[in-house]
């Protein structure tokens, strides 16, 4: 590998932040200023702490996101890239090669280092000159769980994230240094995408929130009157709860999972603002958009077409690995406006008795449900043959037992519809940031299918 610094390349869209005023807040987190020369200075310390013959790829574990930040800058001077992990994930990363020589592990000193981990302290020494990425550099990697539990490492090139960055801030309606309040970790492609990426091209900040209180997201907003506002829907969903008088213009951005149509009203409601939804995944990037419950219109330059024998949603966009390429998504789709409605994912469109439907179509049923909080479904094996098991989560203060539940699905679907199995729980099982952790619930849908009655 050859270890020499890439050129300066100040025709980048980072080095609006990266070559430009040092003295420039970029970054706060835990009530921390982070300027440009402080961010700067963390990164020679992360490019001296790098072993000599280290490969090009470097796992980083931190909940800091001026440590990622850094860790990004340090290692793009001597031509390597961070795999992101997320600080919660434990056996999941045991397969990357860590501990060992082909793969370091960077942290920040001050977040309880593991004894083989390479430590890296803030030392002020400063005197250190970033050089940004060609375009077909890869610039880092995402491990990600996805929402089936299945780890799986995800590579970026430069020009991916730079070619949506050239289409998605005019299709969001965003303009100037974009200034950006990010409850999303950084480690999550969400979180670097909208929480360092956009705002580092255009010279903007960003504030990190990703472990505070929905009050003290609330109280972020408004103090610092972001432009951009990036979560998941269970962010929204605590912060409709919390909110006692309406938000700010801005664009509330929210991913990483399905919107309930609940949560984006009472948003509405309360905040006085929509939610702007992006769909798409960290193998593929930003695919569409939509507001409330129109269809999803697919950003600029991508070209998507269903699937003719299973309907599954099949793009190319200029941001993929491969732009000339087709990518397969794991969505069933049909056409609706001037885009397309998505029915759930291919592996939620089951067939029964001869019959195909969606799980979706069960799970929103039963969020009609003036007692029902949250809902989530799930297919798996029962006795052999395919069943659905749906879990719920009532409304505060609200006596619900799964024959209540059944009985109302039973007035909203047809028979074959409603699930076989209903579990009332005081709250649905999550992965890191705001998804519903299926492996989770299909193992107690069958430990009941196995061993107990089910409810």
């Amino acid at each position: 590998m050859n270890s020499a610094a890439f050129e300066p390349a100040s025709n980048h869209p980072l080095a609006r932040t990266f070559c430009g005023p040092r003295d420039h807040v970029f970054l706060e987190e835990d009530r921390q200023a982070w300027t440009v020369e402080r961010l700067l200075s963390l990164a020679g310390d992360i490019d001296r702490a790098v072993p000599a013959g280290t490969g090009e790829r470097v796992a980083v574990r931190a909940r800091s996101a001026a440590f990622i930040v850094a860790s990004l800058v340090g290692l793009w001077k001597g031509r390597r890239h961070p795999l992101l992990l997320d600080p919660a994930l434990g056996e999941e990363t045991a397969g990357l090669g860590h501990p060992g020589p082909r793969m370091p592990m960077l942290v920040p000193a001050w977040e309880e280092p593991g004894r083989q981990d390479i430590a890296v302290a803030e030392t002020g020494r400063g005197d250190f000159h970033p050089s940004l990425p060609a375009a077909d550099d890869t610039i880092l990697a995402f491990f990600t769980s996805g929402s089936t539990g299945e780890p799986k490492m995800v590579p970026k090139r430069d020009f991916q994230l730079q070619r949506q960055y050239e289409v998605e801030p005019a299709w969001l309606g965003l303009r100037g240094p974009i200034r950006s309040i990010s409850l999303v970790p950084l480690h999550h492609i969400l979180g670097y995408i909208y929480g360092f990426n956009l705002p580092a091209a255009t010279g903007g900040r960003v504030v990190f929130l990703p472990s505070s209180p929905p009050s003290a997201w609330i109280d972020a907003v408004r103090r610092e009157r972001p432009s951009l506002v990036v979560g998941v829907p269970l962010h929204y969903r605590l912060i409709s709860q919390a909110l006692t008088a309406p938000l700010p213009e801005a664009v509330y951005l929210s991913s990483g999972g399905p919107l309930p149509a609940r949560v984006a009203d009472a948003f509405a409601e309360h905040a006085g603002w929509p939610i702007v939804q992006v769909y798409g995944s960290t193998e593929a990037g930003g695919v569409a958009t939509r507001v409330g419950s129109d269809s999803w219109r697919p950003m600029p330059g991508l070209a998507w077409h269903a699937r003719p024998d299973d309907d599954r949603l099949v793009i190319r966009s200029p941001w993929q690995e491969r732009p000339e390429g087709w990518h397969c998504l794991d969505d069933v789709i049909e056409p609706a406006g001037d885009g397309f409605a998505l029915l759930g994912r291919a592996d939620s469109v089951i067939k029964m008795g001869g019959r195909r439907f969606s799980v979706t179509e069960v799970v929103q049923a039963a969020l009609s449900s003036p007692l029902v909080d949250q809902a989530h479904a799930v297919s798996y094996d029962r006795y052999g043959e395919l069943a659905v098991a749906l879990f719920v989560v009532a409304r505060r203060s609200v006596a619900l037992t799964p024959a209540d539940v059944r009985s109302f699905l039973a007035s909203r679907l047809a028979p074959f519809k409603v699930p076989r199995t209903i579990h009332v729980l005081d709250e649905l099982p999550w992965l890191g940031i705001g998804k519903i952790d299926e492996l989770a619930l299909r193992r107690m849908a069958v430990s009941h299918c196995d061993g107990e009655s089910p409810s």
